[in-house]
């Protein structure tokens, strides 16, 4: 089935909103696990050496966290560049298609 139409500055904007939405929640998982952190260290709503084992063992975790809203991230890159790619071969059709009806 062939696309006949596709509205490509809805589909930047939808690119640009991936793009803002991935950066805001690494800033969440970084604000979380910032906090998880502070409990046993700084804010001491629980201490000892079961709460330092435990959010320790919870910092573990992190880096699937942050590659996960990077996933994202990248997801919104990739789809930035083909819509420009797409942008670019609708052009370049419509070019040779003006060029061959002259």
């Amino acid at each position: 089935m062939a696309i006949s139409y596709m509205n490509t500055i809805e589909i930047e904007n939808i690119a640009k909103e991936i793009i803002s939405l991935a950066n805001e929640l690494n800033n969440e998982f970084n604000n979380l696990f910032n906090r998880f952190h502070e409990v046993p260290n700084i804010t001491r709503e629980w201490v000892g050496q079961q709460a330092q084992f435990y959010f320790d063992r919870v910092a573990l975790d992190k880096k699937q966290y942050v590659d996960f809203a990077n996933d994202l991230k990248n997801i919104g890159y990739k789809l930035n560049t083909d819509i420009t790619e797409t942008e670019s071969c609708i052009k370049r059709n419509l070019n040779e298609e003006a060029e061959r009806g002259n």
